[in-house]
């Protein structure tokens, strides 16, 4: 196998198969095995409301107190990244994301005229702010052309 693809192959395991970059503080689910970024799992169980969660791959079933982190993938992880840095986080998947929670940025602090993932909505920093979803933002021309697109092509989603 020629050295650009066992790269790429590497570059692949290493990726987390909801956000598609590298896996970051990664969890294995204990029915299924599968692996995911802590943040890409929680925020994909987060819009259940009531229902099971399931593993996003095989939609096995899978519960939050049953995650074990993975230390092995972490790592994994980290060397494939300094091996091949423009792999798995492209511009396109940073932009729109949460620095400080690698969340996507779906919702809008109108107080703050600031993007915000959905753990910052729900901090102590907004409490109390108008918060609302990031389409509706872009609709009244509050947020720039280009999240509002980013919100779009992710399939945003309304939390309120």
């Amino acid at each position: 196998m020629e050295a650009d693809a066992l790269k790429q192959e590497l570059c692949e395991e290493a990726s987390c198969s909801v956000c598609l970059g590298f896996c970051r503080d990664p969890v294995t689910i204990a029915g299924c095995g599968h692996a995911f970024c802590r943040a890409c799992l929680t925020h994909s169980w987060g819009d259940l409301e009531g229902a099971e969660a399931s593993c996003p791959l095989c939609r096995g079933p899978a519960q939050e107190g049953t995650l074990r982190p993975n230390h092995q993938l972490a790592n994994t992880a980290e060397i494939t990244q300094k091996l091949s840095p423009s792999e798995g986080s492209t511009k396109k998947r940073k932009r729109g994301v949460c620095e400080k929670h690698q969340e996507p940025l779906k919702l809008f602090c109108r107080e703050d005229e600031a993007p915000l993932c959905l753990i910052c909505s729900r901090s102590q920093e907004h409490k109390g702010h108008q918060v609302i979803p990031l389409e509706e933002a872009s609709q009244e021309n509050t947020v720039p052309q280009e999240l509002a697109e980013q919100s779009e092509a992710t399939g945003s989603t309304k939390y309120r």
